[in-house]
């Protein structure tokens, strides 16, 4: 078993590892097949100099991430330069974002922020909101991880704006995670954040997607460990559902192990912990994740110390200390120097101790300086106001408080109200602002809504979100639908008899009523020609009941025309109905770009509507393939055989 560790200290370890494997995945996915990068080498071989080689590239440095970063890298600047070359913005900025994780993968975090930033620059160049949020989202984890809590939250809160605004569930979860790491830098906070880490867990369940929902555990826990009366009990629970998910997925577990070995501490089981700690920097090492093996040895060091091991554990300081100046993380700097402070005391060795504790002293007045916690405070009020406006109640508790020792003091109380002045400018400011943005924000919703709605009257739900999240809707084969088909019996003689107005104002009555019948079976409406409608059962979802389905709606429709022919309404026209049903393969998708529709080809259709044609009014005809699936649930009558194509003899029987 490999391990995973958390810093008890307030810095959320289990945030990076988290929300690293969440801004590795979008939006380039790799195809779930054995060996990606030998299927993609293949492709790249015979494919010529275009924005398709970009994606490939692109998709292949994303392959080599855990396993080869070098590689990775290489292959990103390459897809950079080819893209640099086709002016094609996507494409570069999608490369300079691989290049910042590769190096965010090697700890190389100096490198980091120029990649991300110039890749945040062309997403912002070309409006590509996914994008921007994506990296936003990653700089607020990095930011994090080297404890620029203030500098984290910006970029939070500006990921969570504009997820919020396309609707992205997985980048809205993965935003509130890293604003539930900024609460959980501090005790008072600990329940928002954990309040923070649930939606972001519930929304991830949303989408089934298990990284994130493991992160959310990892995260959880880590507020168990944290609060005044742990709960390590409870934290182990998480940590081993997060475990399960990542054996399932690959990914790195080291800080769900390095967790594991916390709450084994808080248990008293050295033995456990340890074990724990050593796996984790051992996955670490061999992923070449110089933070999470910083912190391991951290971790290791501080359990060595308790058991008075304090060669061992000096040893263990310092190479936690050498990755952390690799790293460049603060927090973990901070940690070493706490802990060989606390073991030069405890050696008596006074003199290395009291310069541990200055050097100790320097890293939390970087971290926490008087800037930072009005940033940070700053920040907290902003995104409250947004979503909550749970901060407002903690921040009059604190200016009570400030009332008191301002009493003491006339100049520092007359200091105070002005700097309140100020400060009740702003809140007032933000106030508007959030109120008009909500404003507006209801009326885009409401417009976005009705361009939603006719784009759900053109297409199934499934085909849309892809036409939405691609900018293309990809053909798909189904191995079994059932095709219904209808037609009005004399229709042209009876249209050249009535006024226009009456027939449209008949064919639309009907035409409504087998919407709702189609709907109501869980059929696909495809389309109407004239006086034909066309459904079918078992897509865009496949499913097993589509012959019933359809069936069923057969005889509905059937019999909503002869109760319209015995009751006619005023001013509609009454018809005699033929159907049709069929069932097989087909290929379904969309096709053109203007007035396009979703449509299904096949020789399936074709005998549908041959079966349709070849029926007789008030009567429904069923195909050989459509009796097989039903002949032991719905009664039939064998009414002979029919010629078609290729002189094919097809037998029909009467529903």
């Amino acid at each position: 078993m490999k391990n995973k560790s958390y810093n008890i200290r307030r810095r959320l370890d289990g945030l990076f590892c988290a929300l690293f494997s969440l801004f590795l995945l979008v939006p380039l996915f790799l195809s779930a097949q054995s060996n990606p990068v030998d299927s993609l080498d293949q492709l790249l071989a015979n494919q010529p100099a275009d924005t398709v080689r970009v994606n490939l590239l692109l998709k292949k440095s994303t392959a080599l991430f855990s396993s080869s970063p070098d590689e990775a890298l290489q292959i990103a600047t390459e897809a950079i330069d080819l893209a640099n070359e086709l002016d094609f913005k996507k494409g570069q900025a999608f490369g300079h974002k691989n290049q910042g994780i590769v190096h965010y993968i090697k700890g190389d975090f100096e490198q980091v922020v120029p990649a991300w930033a110039e890749s945040l620059r062309i997403f912002e160049e070309i409006d590509y909101k996914l994008g921007i949020s994506n990296i936003q989202n990653n700089l607020s984890a990095l930011f994090q991880t080297r404890g620029d809590d203030p500098t984290a939250l910006d970029y939070a809160l500006l990921s969570l704006k504009n997820a919020e605004e396309i609707q992205d569930t997985l980048r809205i979860a993965t935003a509130y995670v890293n604003i539930g790491a900024s609460y959980s830098n501090e005790a008072a906070t600990y329940t928002q954040a954990l309040e923070a880490y649930i939606q972001a867990k519930e929304m991830c369940e949303k989408i089934n997607y298990l990284e994130c929902i493991s992160i959310s555990l990892v995260n959880m826990a880590e507020i168990y460990l944290l609060q005044e009366d742990p709960e390590p009990r409870k934290a182990l629970q998480l940590l081993e559902e997060s475990l399960e998910i990542y054996e399932k997925t690959g990914e790195d577990p080291s800080t769900t192990l390095r967790l594991m070995g916390d709450a084994f501490v808080l248990m008293k089981n050295k033995n456990s912990a340890e074990t724990y700690y050593s796996n984790s920097i051992q996955i670490a090492q061999e992923g070449e994740y110089k933070l999470q093996e910083s912190k391991g040895h951290i971790k290791l060091a501080d359990l060595y110390t308790k058991n008075g091991d304090y060669d061992r554990a000096t040893k263990s300081y310092e190479k936690g200390l050498a990755l952390a100046q690799i790293t460049g993380a603060l927090p973990d700097k901070g940690d070493v120097y706490k802990g060989l402070a606390e073991l030069n005391a405890k050696t008596r060795n006074f003199e290395e101790a009291f310069r541990y504790e200055r050097r100790l002293a320097e890293i939390n007045d970087s971290i926490k300086d008087e800037d930072y916690t009005r940033t940070v405070g700053n920040f907290r009020v902003t995104l409250d106001l947004a979503n909550k406006e749970k901060e407002i109640q903690l921040l009059n508790t604190q200016n009570e408080l400030s009332q008191v020792q301002i009493d003491r003091d006339a100049k520092a109380k007359l200091f105070l109200y002005i700097t309140l002045g100020l400060f009740l400018a702003i809140i007032a400011g933000v106030i508007y602002q959030y109120l008009y943005m909500r404003r507006s924000n209801k009326q885009l919703a409401f417009e976005r809504n009705k361009s939603e709605q006719i784009l759900l009257n053109i297409l199934p739900k499934e085909t849309a979100d892809e036409l939405k999240e691609h900018g293309q809707i990809k053909a798909k084969q189904f191995d079994q639908i059932t095709v219904l088909f209808t037609d009005f019996k004399e229709f042209s003689l009876i249209a050249e008899e009535i006024p226009p107005d009456q027939l449209v104002k008949s064919v639309d009555f009907y035409f409504k009523a087998f919407d709702e019948i189609t709907e109501r079976h869980n059929l696909e409406k495809i389309k109407t020609i004239g006086d034909s409608f066309m459904c079918a059962g078992g897509l865009p979802t496949e499913n097993d009941t589509h012959a019933e389905d359809a069936y069923n709606a057969a005889v509905d429709i059937l019999e909503f025309v002869k109760e319209v022919e015995a009751n006619p309404p005023v001013g509609i026209q009454t018809f005699e109905i033929r159907i049709g049903l069929n069932s097989g393969p087909v290929v379904a998708g969309v096709v053109g770009i203007k007035k396009f529709a979703y449509d299904i080809w096949g020789s399936t259709v074709n005998i549908a509507s041959r079966m349709e044609s070849s029926s007789i009014p008030g009567k429904i005809n069923v195909s050989e393939n459509t009796y097989q699936l039903l002949k032991d649930k719905k009664p039939f009558t064998y009414r002979g055989e029919i010629e078609v194509k290729n002189k094919q003899v097809l037998k029909m029987y009467f529903a």
